[in-house]
């Protein structure tokens, strides 16, 4: 038996003992504390990432402006024959400024340069 249990009552037969054992864990010594594990790098990975979180980015920006276009200049389209000009020119400011927005604010999260940085 150890040391740290107890001993069992010699007349309870019938009760149960408590068997457990307790253990000091030892502090770290220098250079031994806790490191939380290192992924392995993959360049490759890493490249095909950021080249589709251009490409997002980019599509946030291109796909607007490409619908506006298209019901603008599209064969049989009427939207610019009625003197409507400033509302398809708003229109396509006000898209295109959400898209590059967002695509700039979704760029700089998934790439992981959100944030402030501290230099020290």
């Amino acid at each position: 038996m150890s040391t740290n249990t107890p001993a069992s009552p010699s007349g309870a037969s019938g009760q149960k003992t408590d068997n457990r054992v307790f253990v000091e864990i030892p502090k770290a010594g220098p250079g031994q504390g806790y490191r939380a594990p290192k992924n392995f790098a993959s360049p490759a990975q890493q490249g095909l990432g950021r080249l589709l979180v251009y490409l997002l980015c980019a599509a946030l920006i291109v796909a607007p402006a490409f619908v506006v276009f298209w019901i603008c200049f599209a064969p049989g389209s009427h939207a610019l024959q009625l003197g409507f000009w400033w509302l398809w020119i708003a229109m396509f400011l006000i898209t295109e400024s959400i898209g590059v927005f967002c695509a700039i604010g979704i760029g700089r999260e998934a790439l992981g340069a959100s944030g402030t940085r501290y230099t020290k």
